[in-house]
């Protein structure tokens, strides 16, 4: 039942302005999707990550915020490794009172991952660097998790990584995530996975 279901538009320009047309044409077309703007995509070549880039991450929010009236929006988050970073970007998100959820996390980006068979890359974007998900960034997704669930208790979590049981999502329910993702495993088991995790957790 899609009408009962939260459905979300997640988007990642190549730069502000492609951000902002998106965002335009969203809030015009006046669908009941929640929006998610990806802060995060490690897949896009001779792109740094706007998360990285605080100053542009400010900035892109605030024009984006403004544009989009008084409707809540979210943001993706790719994974931080240090105290500081999680104090800067709460510090950041805070600032804007529309933004009333936070995903966490995107892949780690720049993995390689080398296919002993063709002797190649497995993807090709980028010479072969590409996001790292599944049961590799779980603690790293829960550290995030946890860290802007205690940095901005006026927003929502949601958790993302490393999710393939009813326990891993437990463990980001338990570090603060209230709504929980599933990527890489969604992919490798189907649509089944939901209602699997939902009755083991």
């Amino acid at each position: 039942n899609y009408e009962a279901k939260p459905l979300f538009i997640s988007l990642s320009g190549l730069t502000l302005d492609d951000n902002l047309a998106m965002v335009a044409n969203l809030k015009d077309a006046l669908t009941p999707a929640l929006l998610e703007i990806n802060l995060s995509c490690p897949n896009v070549p001779g792109k740094a990550q706007i998360g990285y880039d605080f100053s542009e991450m400010d900035n892109l929010l605030a024009e984006v915020t403004s544009g989009y009236g008084s409707r809540s929006l979210g943001v993706k988050l790719p994974p931080y490794f240090d105290i500081a970073h999680f104090d800067r970007a709460a510090e950041i998100l805070n600032r804007y009172p529309t933004v009333t959820f936070v995903t966490c996390i995107n892949s780690i980006g720049n993995a390689l991952v080398i296919d002993l068979d063709s002797e190649t890359t497995v993807i090709k974007p980028k010479d072969g660097f590409g996001g790292l998900g599944g049961d590799y960034v779980l603690p790293t997704a829960l550290a995030n998790v946890n860290a802007f669930y205690r940095r901005c208790p006026e927003k929502q979590i949601i958790g993302c990584g490393g999710v393939k049981s009813g326990a891993e999502a437990f463990q980001h329910v338990l570090a603060g995530a209230k709504i929980v993702q599933i990527g890489t495993a969604l992919h490798d088991e189907g649509l089944g996975i939901f209602a699997r995790v939902k009755a083991e957790l």
